[in-house]
């Protein structure tokens, strides 16, 4: 946790953060690795809930030994406040009129209960900006409906396309809702902050998690309004290439994903796979016929692949030019020769659960880098900090 001699992009803004779990957090998260100094606001009688997650240092639970939360919060100060007390509703009212953006993932409506909606917020401070991160959006029939990104997902139409034809629907494994959602908040921020710094007003941002979910799925909604056809799971396989699937190698539970997206990288794979003649099989001539008789091929590489060493397979092929990789386990990621060589894993030292290793920043600058600071902040740790701030 090197700190940069040079000053980072996002030096000089401050950042109230007023949200739980995901979507907040992971968009803060990526502003203080820049640079932005984000204050985390908790209710110390209802912390962030991802306090309570697994996985936790040496399997002890505590609200201060989270995994999970430490990925997301840190490099950020954490104040205890109750917002329905008024003494603490005053003082992030204070804080909002030293500070340049507000982002809350509560529902609609929540924050203007408890007199720090946006409507408020700007007679406190006119060039304050506000996002807003919720399931649905801010308006609409579905706003006040309750959401986390499991259920999104469905929603969204997403777990309709996971799982194999004739199956149930499947749920993608991790929250991406929320992330492709975060990502889209910390750019809101920075389109806000640059029109502020034009024409030195603030403004509202209004973000749907669903929304932000559809715009990275195309396919799905063009297949609709272009052809009035549900686009179908697809298993295992790929809707335009073939071989284009992961195959089960040596060991248990040992897997390699191979993309075969040419003629040539097909001929390579046979190569490979020392069995040329099926260059010439006129069952997988040309991209469509192999996608045509996929079962035929799958079979075929499937037999071969389970004889080989799934981390071996990723240096041949791609030296080959085929498109490969092993499917790691968290073990393997996390002694990954590629990414211990960037860094990008950076050692935290927390005071209560000593040194960690967490996931890194994100986005290389060449010339400002970012930089994970400091640890996630135990429960209420800055509250002397921020008292101190606001009586300066």
């Amino acid at each position: 946790m090197k700190k940069t001699a040079k000053m980072l992009p996002l030096e000089g803004i401050r950042v109230i953060e007023v949200s739980n779990a995901w979507a907040g957090p992971v968009a803060t998260r990526v502003m203080a690795d820049m640079g932005a100094e984000v204050v985390k606001c908790e209710n110390p009688q209802r912390p962030d809930f991802s306090r309570g997650w697994p996985p936790f240092a040496e399997g002890q639970r505590g609200v201060n030994q989270s995994g999970y939360f430490a990925i997301y919060n840190r490099g950020k100060k954490g104040v205890a406040l109750n917002l329905k007390n008024p003494d603490d509703l005053a003082t992030l009212k204070r804080l909002v009129k030293i500070s340049d953006i507000l982002i809350e993932n509560n529902a609609p409506g929540v924050m203007d209960k408890l007199g720090v909606g946006y409507a408020e917020l700007v007679k406190i401070k006119p060039d304050i900006i506000m996002i807003s991160l919720s399931g649905f959006g801010a308006t609409g029939p579905d706003s006040i409906a309750l959401a986390f990104g499991p259920i999104l997902e469905p929603y969204a139409g997403l777990s309709s396309f996971f799982g194999y034809p004739g199956d149930t629907p499947f749920l993608c494994g991790m929250a991406v809702s929320d992330h492709v959602a975060a990502t889209m908040a910390a750019f809101a921020a920075l389109a806000a902050l640059h029109n502020r710094n034009k024409t030195g007003k603030g403004q509202f941002v209004d973000l749907s998690e669903v929304e932000t979910m559809l715009a990275c799925m195309p396919e799905a909604i063009m297949e609709f309004t272009m052809n009035r056809r549900q686009l179908p799971p697809q298993g295992n396989h790929d809707e335009i290439m073939a071989p284009h699937r992961v195959y089960r190698c040596q060991g248990e539970d040992k897997w390699v994903a191979i993309a075969i997206d040419s003629d040539a990288a097909w001929q390579s794979l046979c190569k490979i796979m020392k069995q040329s003649e099926l260059a010439c099989d006129e069952r997988f001539a040309d991209g469509y016929l192999r996608w045509k008789n996929q079962d035929a091929l799958d079979k075929i590489v499937s037999q071969w692949a389970a004889a080989q060493n799934h981390l071996e397979l990723m240096p041949i092929m791609q030296k080959a030019g085929i498109i490969a990789s092993p499917v790691y386990c968290g073990e393997e990621i996390y002694r990954d020769p590629q990414l211990r060589k960037r860094g990008f894993f950076a050692e935290i030292n927390h005071p209560v659960t000593g040194k960690r290793e967490l996931p890194g920043v994100l986005a290389r600058l060449s010339d400002t880098p970012g930089v994970v600071s400091h640890a996630d902040p135990l429960l209420g740790e800055h509250n002397d900090w921020l008292k101190a701030l606001l009586d300066k």
